[in-house]
């Protein structure tokens, strides 16, 4: 867990793997806590002259009577059931998921079906809401888009769908309560969750990503990597006696030790800090322990006993050979700094 992961971002997906089920239960508990976060809601859903009903409570996991069940129900001052809400991150929407959780919105009254996602996946979501709704003879008729969002009007009906970003809502929530209230903590935690989902889960692949100039790249990169450790060893006065190659999961990598500094080191390809710290796929990994490198780099520190993780940046619009003198150059400084005040910490210590 990093400084900047929110707990139930880091105990969630460590105890469940329904995590949309639980967001929605995090969501439901603010909104039945908060009348302001219910207001927020209640704004979203009325925008642009909608006259819906006040949503006044919500609950999750109701079945219906078909034995469907939404993530969330919203009932108004009567009892009724307005809203009809699915909660995704990157789950597929289920079969006439769309269609069939419409059809049970109170006839006699305006209602609403609203999706909550992430907003990257918002035009592939759209597509297929659409196509169910279509399919099941119910035509759409664009409303004015907002901020975060889309939504469109059912045609002769008066109801509506609603897509909107996890962002987006959070952030309205966020807005209506005080910044210091329990409440205000409460969302930052479910913001957490959903950053972390963002961040982690499976992403809907474009076209331009499956063509050959990604792997490509990753291969140049492993060839940098090994020719860094390689034919720069003597410049850089590192040895590998005892140490291997080493395919790791979010990246290729290897093993090495200056001559002249305590500690052991690895240079790699780190997907996971590449998509979520910093715009390089490169890193220095330091098992060393010393305070004053946060301060000259920047470092992300992973634990408490002295692993750093420490940005390589590489050259952009330079032939290779400019490229790799400057990534030697970059491991130079990092070792003149930590040079003869790097304490060493156990192998032990090493993140799978």
């Amino acid at each position: 867990m990093t400084e900047n992961t929110a707990l139930l971002a880091y105990l969630v997906p460590k105890l469940t793997n329904r995590v949309e089920d639980a967001a929605t239960d995090a969501l439901a508990f603010i909104l039945n806590e908060s009348p302001a976060c219910l207001g927020a809601l209640n704004r979203l859903l009325r925008d642009g002259g909608f006259d819906l009903e006040p949503i006044e409570r919500v609950e999750t996991q109701v079945t219906a009577e078909d034995g469907s069940r939404p993530d969330m129900n919203g009932y108004d001052r009567t009892g009724g059931k307005p809203l009809f809400v699915e909660v995704k991150f990157w789950a597929a929407l289920g079969q006439k998921q769309a269609s069939d959780y419409f059809n049970q919105i109170d006839k006699e009254s305006p209602g609403t079906l609203l999706f909550i996602a992430p907003k990257i996946r918002h035009e592939t979501l759209w597509k297929e809401i659409e196509r169910q709704m279509n399919d099941a003879g119910k035509e759409l008729e664009p409303v004015e888009p907002f901020e975060g969002g889309r939504r469109a009007q059912i045609v002769g009906s008066d109801k509506r769908l609603i897509l909107v970003g996890w962002d987006r809502l959070l952030c309205l929530m966020a807005d209506a309560v005080p910044d210091d209230s329990p409440i205000a903590s409460d969302i930052r935690q479910l913001q957490g969750l959903a950053r972390q989902q963002d961040d982690e889960a499976f992403q809907p692949i474009h076209t331009e990503e499956l063509a050959p100039s990604l792997p490509r790249r990753i291969r140049s990169i492993n060839q940098l990597i090994d020719d860094v450790i390689g034919s720069r060893r003597e410049e850089l006065e590192i040895t590998t006696k005892g140490l291997i190659a080493t395919p790791q999961r979010e990246g290729y990598g290897r093993y090495f030790k200056f001559t002249d500094v305590e500690g052991e080191f690895f240079l790699g390809v780190d997907f996971r800090l590449w998509a979520t710290r910093r715009d390089t796929p490169l890193w220095l990994r330091l098992w060393i322990d010393v305070g004053k490198l946060r301060n000259e780099f920047l470092v992300t520190q992973q634990n408490k006993v002295g692993t750093y993780e420490v940005p390589i940046y590489l050259k952009t619009g330079k032939e290779y050979q400019a490229v790799l003198d400057d990534v030697v150059s970059q491991i130079g400084k990092i070792k003149d700094e930590v040079n003869g005040s790097g304490q060493s910490v156990p192998p032990s210590t090493r993140p799978e």
